[in-house]
């Protein structure tokens, strides 16, 4: 079993990523791509350099660290040549302004352990825990096992998984023991506008939910609404008639942001959706409540 996997941040006191108050473990690597993620710096399992250009006086520090001739000067300050690039910080750390910053790093889990360890007050007072995100945690699944079972059986501490469900049912098995909650992304009900919108088939993440309802694992469903990708009558509709047949009674909408626009030109990719509108948002509510089940709107963090 890998003790060590990839980390790309830990955020104590979270509210917003299972019961009470968290810590939430951002694994990095993601078998989907979806052009609306609020953490594009996830989806590479390798460390990934974020280039803030606001920030960037163009003193030129970096030119004389980076070892690969990745940067160049331009009108907008120093760019970085990305298929130069290999993500080894140098220039992260010779920047005086702050406007590099590397995400991803090797982590062992007794050391993820041992920093959530310091907050077991706090989790047993609110009824809090640990919640392993992304990126997608299964895709990195010895790792999360070995930390699940730290945290879970060692520590006693209540687990949660954020995930897409794109996942071997195997993985699932062998962390399901650990796991006390699972919130789970379903994006689309229709495979290929699945695919179109975050890069892979639905039929593995249907199927998942379907045995994770079968077995009556604490399971919530999580809908990020994306105008003009999910958030039509039929999608929905469909998603609440699947939830219903399945025996998944709890769904919470994710009100899309534009939250992650800053980070994914950081990394040089283009982004041009908009927030949702508190009317689509509200009809998405009140269709998925025909359907009996308990919904709630996430607040916007």
């Amino acid at each position: 079993m890998s003790e060590s996997g990839v980390i790309f941040d830990i955020q104590h006191f979270s509210l917003h990523d299972g019961p009470g108050v968290r810590s939430t473990v951002f694994f990095k690597g993601c078998p989907l791509s979806c052009v609306w993620c609020s953490n594009p710096e996830s989806q590479r399992r390798s460390p990934e350099l974020l280039f803030f250009q606001n920030n960037c006086v163009q003193c030129g520090a970096c030119l004389n660290n980076c070892p690969n001739a990745a940067l160049a000067i331009h009108e907008k300050g120093v760019l970085v040549r990305r298929d130069r690039c290999s993500g080894c910080g140098a220039c992260v750390l010779s920047c005086p302004r702050g406007a590099r910053s590397l995400s991803g790093k090797v982590m062992q889990s007794k050391d993820i352990t041992d920093e959530v360890r310091q907050h077991w007050r706090i989790f047993m007072q609110s009824g809090g825990g640990v919640t392993c995100s992304g990126g997608e945690a299964l895709a990195q699944p010895e790792f999360l096992r070995a930390l699940l079972q730290n945290l879970h059986d060692e520590l006693g501490f209540h687990t949660c998984i954020d995930t897409s469900g794109h996942a071997a049912w195997s993985i699932w098995e062998s962390i399901l023991p650990y796991t006390d909650m699972v919130l789970l992304d379903i994006k689309h009900m229709d495979s290929a506008k699945h695919k179109k919108g975050a890069g892979q088939e639905n039929l593995l993440i249907l199927e998942n939910a379907g045995k994770l309802g079968s077995l009556c694992v604490p399971t919530l469903i999580r809908l990020p609404l994306i105008p003009g990708f999910n958030d039509d009558d039929d999608n929905i509709n469909a998603l609440g008639a699947f939830m219903k047949d399945k025996g998944l009674a709890s769904i919470e909408i994710l009100p899309y942001h534009s939250y992650g626009a800053a980070k994914h030109e950081a990394l040089g990719k283009i982004y041009t959706l908009h927030s949702m509108k508190k009317a689509d948002t509200d009809r998405a509510e009140k269709i998925l409540k025909s359907y009996g089940l308990e919904v709630e709107i996430a607040q916007q963090h």
